[in-house]
């Protein structure tokens, strides 16, 4: 077994020091290969080849590069909530595996982060250290339990897959704390880029028909929101030709999903940004 190299040597591809190693889950960590029989292996080296060495795996790889590329939009999602001071707490309505979390925590590293979600991957992301707590359920259900306990609520494109969006959004504003930020994120079905490509784009591609901003704002209004800033630029997705990437088989279905990549910095400089985003404030002396 090799020792541990000395403090400032190089470590392999797969070392934990890696930066795209630290945007994985830990429950996605691939276990290092057993030693060869018969070599002697000191427990300090077995301890230290456990943390340091990740073998190469094409999954750990994919799901990686896709933090990698996600994290200058966490990044951007971060600087629009502190623009009005940094959060204690902040609740991701639709956690998943606590990705979202665990790329933001180094930006806020006095922040709290919890999450809710449906399924088992939300407490494994407790489990895994992204989330600080974990909560199995719908927002209007939990929203009892987890009244007033937050400066920011997330719904990063999690509205439009929701039966009832005014419940959401009450759901949303009751565990707020007063004065409280919302944070909501969705895709724009209204704008240019979805006239363009009609249903090959990200908000014709959903589930469910996505709200426009004018909805939301409405919706938000009636709540006694004050809606702080609307943003149809910063809140592009680059997943515009998602439907024409998933066709098996289509012609060019790479070269699109690269060119969607490349040109997200451009689209949000130029109408043809495919999401929108409001932050959005409970009143200070709101009941």
């Amino acid at each position: 077994m090799t020792a541990p190299p000395p403090a400032g040597a190089p470590t392999d591809s797969g070392a934990l020091g890696d930066p795209l190693a630290l945007l994985l889950p830990a429950h996605q960590v691939v276990p290092a290969d057993e030693p060869p029989s018969g070599e002697p292996v000191s427990t300090d080296g077995l301890a230290w080849e456990a943390e340091q060495r990740r073998p190469p795996h094409p999954e750990c790889a994919r799901r990686g590069w896709a933090a990698v590329r996600e994290a200058g939009r966490v990044r951007q999602l971060v600087r629009s909530m502190t623009a009005y001071g940094e959060p204690e707490s902040w609740l991701d309505v639709g956690a998943g595996d606590g990705r979202f979390a665990a790329a933001a925590r180094p930006l806020l590293p006095y922040t709290a982060f919890d999450g809710t979600g449906l399924g088992e991957e939300v407490e494994r992301a407790r489990a895994d250290g992204a989330l600080d707590e974990a909560y199995r359920g719908t927002l209007p259900l939990l929203a009892g339990e987890l009244a007033g306990r937050y400066d920011v609520v997330g719904l990063l494109h999690q509205l439009g897959d929701c039966p009832d969006r005014a419940a959401e959004l009450a759901a949303a504003r009751r565990v707020l704390r007063p004065g409280g930020l919302l944070l909501v994120e969705a895709p724009d079905p209204g704008c240019r880029t979805a006239r363009l490509l009609g249903p090959w784009c990200l908000p014709h591609c959903a589930a469910r028909p996505q709200p426009t901003v004018e909805a939301v704002r409405e919706l938000l209004a009636g709540l006694k929101f004050d809606v702080l800033a609307v943003d149809r630029v910063a809140g592009h997705v680059p997943r515009t030709l998602d439907a024409l990437r998933a066709a098996a088989g289509l012609p060019g279905a790479r070269a699109a999903r690269g060119a969607d990549r490349l040109l997200a910095p451009l689209l949000r400089r130029t109408g043809l940004a495919n999401a929108w985003r409001i932050v959005a404030r409970r009143p200070p002396l709101s009941p």
